[in-house]
């Protein structure tokens, strides 16, 4: 897949995101307020702040989109990173206020007996996030973006929180109002938890922590697989947004020429790079095979 192709595909997913919730908070902010329910004002606030996170990681593809330059050797790939690492203390910011707001009208009993409309909010609201999910989820593994992920993972904490909202509000509706300012808390608690754990992986990304270990083998045995290879060790890789950046050590023939290293060590760039997918460099560093080298030679390798 072409660089163009995957950032099209992820900004693809943020816009619909955007529309997505702008929609949500009209029909639920006129629902909550006119069939008197907490929770599906708390779940609009949710909404909004989404069109906000929608908003940053949007800028945050731009940015990351741009080539490699002087300056950004690397790619500017890691404000992928920051923008979901925004996204996340966002939705922190936003659960807390809710939660506030939920637990002040519990003290206050300031609850009341939600009117039909804001069940069909509700459930409405469910369907759409559902669907939002599964499209921005499968754009986000297909591309392994940090941000598009982020904001799937966000997607479907709307899900479990607008489940909260129906299950309070019906609850409320058979005589127990209480639960509309209850499942209001409860939607906080699952907008914490997403941004929780979205600042917490893309803060990962941002101090280099290795991929999994399964990408670390797939590198190594693509450059074992490479002619003139015997083995490839200290295989080490790391993020930069939805890209890889790959350093790898190769042991070769000592007897070769370093002509002849140069280019094995260009076939393993190569291969690695069009085998992963999402690969944008690979520096490659060759080392004489050990077991090649006789007892009469002296010194170090890297």
């Amino acid at each position: 897949m072409q660089r163009e192709e995957r950032f099209l595909i992820a900004e693809q997913a943020a816009r619909l995101g955007i529309w997505g919730n702008v929609g949500l908070v009209f029909v639920k902010l006129f629902a909550g307020i006119v069939g008197g329910s907490q929770a599906v004002i708390a779940d609009a606030v949710n909404s909004l702040a989404d069109i906000i996170t929608d908003i940053v990681t949007i800028l945050g593809l731009k940015i990351a989109k741009k080539p490699v330059d002087v300056n950004h050797p690397y790619s500017h790939g890691k404000v992928e990173a920051i923008s979901a690492f925004l996204v996340g203390l966002f939705v922190i910011g936003t659960g807390i206020f809710i939660a506030y707001s939920a637990i002040y009208s519990v003290v206050n009993r300031l609850y009341t007996k939600p009117e039909p409309i804001a069940l069909l909010a509700a459930l409405l609201t469910l369907l759409a996030k559902e669907g939002m999910f599964r499209y921005t989820y499968k754009a986000g593994k297909k591309l392994n973006s940090p941000a598009v992920l982020a904001k799937a993972r966000d997607h479907r904490s709307d899900v479990l929180a607008s489940f909260s909202v129906v299950i309070g509000v019906s609850v409320a509706r058979l005589g127990y109002p209480i639960f509309d300012a209850v499942a209001a808390a409860i939607v906080s608690l699952f907008i914490t938890r997403i941004g929780y754990t979205t600042s917490l992986y893309a803060f990962y990304q941002l101090i280099d922590t290795l991929p999994d270990e399964a990408i670390l083998r797939k590198i190594t045995l693509i450059a074992e697989g490479v002619r003139g290879v015997e083995h490839a060790r200290e295989i080490r890789a790391r993020f930069a947004g939805q890209f890889l950046l790959v350093d790898v050590k190769i042991e070769t023939d000592p007897t070769i020429t370093v002509a002849e290293g140069h280019e094995i060590a260009v076939d393993v760039k190569r291969s690695i790079i069009n085998e992963m997918g999402n690969v944008i460099d690979v520096m490659v560093h060759v080392n004489p095979h050990k077991d090649h080298l006789s007892n009469n030679h002296s010194g170090t390798t890297d």
